[in-house]
This record gives structure tokens, sequence and C-alpha cells, in this order.
């Protein structure tokens, strides 16, 4: 997180700038009357489509949490997948070893196990 002072003000108009990892932000919303505008590194589809299965997947857990022994470490699971996919260079044995471990901890709980099926379909693609 930035300090407030990472942000600047254009003089003579009431406009403030915040530069993010993900985007600028712009916005005279900080004064009264003013607007605000976002903009965000595009997304492929790919990316996207992995982003509702990881939500997805958390979804199914905690659902199921009752029938699955395992259901926080699979959680944790999920959460070091996505966190891994997000970096720049993930590590290939990491995600491989969470993905064997979501497999497995799936049990008989048919629908987390298809939907860490499509999870690893969908890594597949990322890292070939």
């Amino acid at each position: 997180m930035r300090h407030r002072d990472d942000y600047t003000h254009n003089p003579g108009y009431n406009d403030y700038s915040v530069s993010t990892g993900g985007g600028d932000i712009t916005g005279g919303a900080i004064a009264p009357g003013g607007t605000a505008n976002y903009n965000a590194a595009p997304v492929s589809p790919d990316t996207l489509e992995l982003h509702q299965r990881l939500d997805e997947l958390r979804r199914l857990l905690a659902r199921y949490s009752a029938a699955l022994p395992n259901s926080d470490q699979l959680l944790d699971d999920t959460d070091q997948l996505d966190a891994q996919l997000q970096r720049e260079r993930p590590n290939r044995t990491v995600v491989q070893g969470l993905l064997d471990s979501l497999t497995a901890g799936a049990g008989g709980v048919n629908a987390i196990a298809s939907a860490v099926s499509a999870v690893v379909q969908l890594v597949s693609r990322f890292l070939p």
C-alpha cells in the first residue's frame, strides 16, 4: 500500500491521480462534483475463467466441508494455487503438487472432483 504522499494533484484542476499495480485510478471524486475512472490492464479469457473456476472451487469446498475430512487444507491449497498462478513465473513443481493434493482430496464429492478437474485443465493451458 502506498503512503498518502504517493498521489499527484494537477494544479488548476479538481483532479487527483493514483497509480496502482493493476491500472490507474483518476478521480475528481475526491472533491464534490468530480468523476472517477479506472483503467485496468486487460485480462485474458483463460485467466478470467481460471479465477472464476477457483472461486467456484472455494464455494464448493465451503459448501461440502462436512463431507471432507481435510476441507481447510484443500481451501488453503486452492489459495496457494491461486497465488502461484498470479506470479510472473509460477513454480511448476509447487503448482503440480497443489493440483495433485486437490485431486486426491476431492474424495467422493463429485461436485468438487469436477471443479478440480476443470481447474487442472485450465492450468494445463498456462503451464503446458
